[in-house]
């Protein structure tokens, strides 16, 4: 396998070499050429923010570390598994690294260094973790149409990468770890836990909550920033619904039936059609659906030209609304208006967190609402569930707090769901302690004592967290890593649908001793992470004083 990797690279070594030659000669000749603006006769002055020998005050430089950066952890992870923050400090500490390397006198890797690293790649991998030439071979042909990334850049971010983790080996030490760090690892990760779990269901639970409206004032008192009501505009709105621009002829059978075979699935066979059919059918012969759902297929080729039929009148409206230069709230614009035969319809006064209730898809719509003003009345077109919307700008009301009275429905709702939250927290609290003492007096009991509440149980058998059951609560699993011992409940975890008590049954050890083979292998693993902390932390330290170093005088400082 490694050999035909070096092979591809070798067959294209002269294209590769070329492509790294034209990156090299082409700034220079931008630089020094007399229009390359690079002399003392320059118009303009770049922006240095020199970091490692490299200019981070140059765009063009930036974006290729961060470019590198975006590639690299993509062909390692598979994915892009770092962002914002994430990648910039990896970005930035990659530069580092190699600066560092280069100051250490670290070799360049070789083409076979690089090539062995290619099989470890996620992105080169298959579901089993084996190297894959057929994804190999796919990503280097889609760099022959790429226009971001070229066969040069990435031999360029690999062979980095190669060097890094050399540095990595060299900055981060042996990555000592303690016996008992092994052991309390060993035992988290190959324990064999047999557990039951008891669900309380959010809601089917009913406290009964009915309080008085000296409970709901104090809690609208204490709480009133919830519902002061913020500054907003008091909109209008021009609607154009797809309904009015459907087709006048129906599609033909052959339209119809293209639409239905580009995606079947998006068209369902009614329950009732697909049972007649099946029985009809003979046996391994393949059923057309298309007459079973031709209704549908037609409905929907109408609705999609309707669609566009009515996003192409909004958007000719508000072009027209541009081109007029009419004012807001203007008789023009009403004139305008009702030449078009499209009036505006009011629309309620409403918070941005709380549309009207026959309008919700507004709540989508928060910033290009908040732009409107009298100079800029209107939206550019805005779709809906069935139609297109222009929006004008009326007046800006001003914020307020508003009344109890006016608010009391929604007080009333806080405070239950507030209410019930805190109820809730505490009925899990109390059936721990009652189904723990259940427990204690024999594993069975625990069962029995949580039907007897009401509640939902599931027993898992014989599992370890490195396999848990696939069914099993994500929240009762997270239970159990921390700490939990063999004939203890868990203190109930929790999240919007649900509450969970996990009753450890069983606890199996494994061996913790280094005569487990088990033992070395997590202590490899450990040593490993630790070494790779401990090359983050101290290159880290270098981006952050390598920057200090081009801070500009007037920066923020903590």
């Amino acid at each position: 396998m490694i050999s035909w990797i070096q092979r591809y690279f070798q067959k294209h070594f002269r294209l590769v070499f070329a492509v790294i030659l034209i990156a090299v000669a082409l700034p220079m000749v931008v630089i020094y050429s007399s229009s390359g603006g690079g002399g003392r006769n320059g118009a303009s002055k770049l922006l240095e923010r020199p970091f490692f020998g490299r200019n981070l005050g140059n765009a063009e430089e930036t974006r290729r570390i961060f470019n590198d950066a975006t590639w690299s952890i993509r062909l390692k992870a598979g994915y892009d598994a770092l962002q914002s923050a994430q990648l910039q400090q990896y970005a930035l500490q990659r530069v580092a690294g190699l600066a560092l390397a280069d100051e250490l006198h670290l070799p360049v890797p070789t083409a076979d260094q690089v090539a062995k690293s290619v099989a470890t790649l996620h992105a080169f991998q298959n579901e089993q973790g084996q190297f894959d030439a057929a994804r190999y071979s796919q990503f280097a042909d889609s760099l022959k149409t790429r226009t971001d990334l070229t066969g040069a850049d990435v031999n360029r971010i690999l062979r980095d990468d190669v060097r890094l983790e050399a540095l990595s080996k060299l900055v981060g030490g042996p990555g000592y770890v303690l016996p008992r760090d092994i052991k309390e690892q060993l035992s988290l990760a190959d324990s064999i836990w047999t557990v039951q779990v008891a669900t309380l269901d959010y809601a089917a639970f009913n406290p009964g909550l009915n309080p008085t409206d000296e409970t709901l004032k104090k809690f609208h008192a204490d709480n009133a920033f919830r519902y002061d009501v913020p500054a907003r505009p008091r909109l209008s709105l021009v609607e154009f619904k797809g309904s009015d621009y459907l087709p006048s002829v129906s599609p033909t059978e052959a339209e119809l039936r293209a639409a239905y075979n580009t995606n079947p699935a998006r068209f369902p066979v009614p329950a009732d059609a697909g049972k007649k059919d099946d029985k009809l059918a003979a046996p391994g012969a393949t059923v057309d659906n298309f007459p079973k759902v031709r209704a549908q297929v037609e409905a929907a080729l109408k609705m999609a030209v309707g669609a566009r039929g009515a996003s192409k009148a909004a958007n000719d409206f508000a072009t027209a609304l541009y081109d007029r230069k009419l004012a807001a709230n203007s008789p023009e614009l009403a004139a305008f208006l009702a030449e078009q035969h499209h009036p505006a319809k009011a629309v309620a006064p409403f918070a941005p967190d709380q549309p009207p209730a026959d309008m919700p898809w507004l709540a989508n719509y928060a910033e290009p609402i908040s732009r409107l003003s009298q100079e800029r009345h209107f939206s550019d077109p805005l779709p809906t569930t069935d139609s297109f919307v222009i929006l004008l700008w009326n007046e800006n009301l001003p914020g307020y707090k508003p009344l109890f009275a006016e608010v009391r429905e929604r007080v009333l709702a806080d405070y239950k769901d507030s209410e019930k939250r805190k109820l809730f927290i505490a009925r899990g609290q109390a059936l721990r302690t009652q189904l723990q003492a259940a427990a204690k007096t024999a594993p069975a009991n625990f069962a029995t004592a949580a039907a007897t509440e009401k509640l939902e149980v599931k027993s898992y058998a014989g599992f370890t967290l490195r396999a848990p059951p696939q069914d099993i609560p994500y929240l009762a699993f997270g239970a159990l890593q921390q700490g939990l011992e063999a004939g203890q409940v868990s203190e109930m975890v929790a999240d919007a649908e649900k509450g969970y008590l996990v009753f450890a049954q069983e606890k199996k050890l494994p061996d913790l001793t280094p005569a487990n083979p088990r033992y070395a292998e997590l202590q490899q693993q450990m040593m490993a992470r630790t070494a790779n902390s401990n090359s983050s932390v101290y290159l880290g330290g270098l981006v952050e004083a390598e920057l200090k170093k081009s801070e500009p005088a007037n920066a923020a400082r903590p």
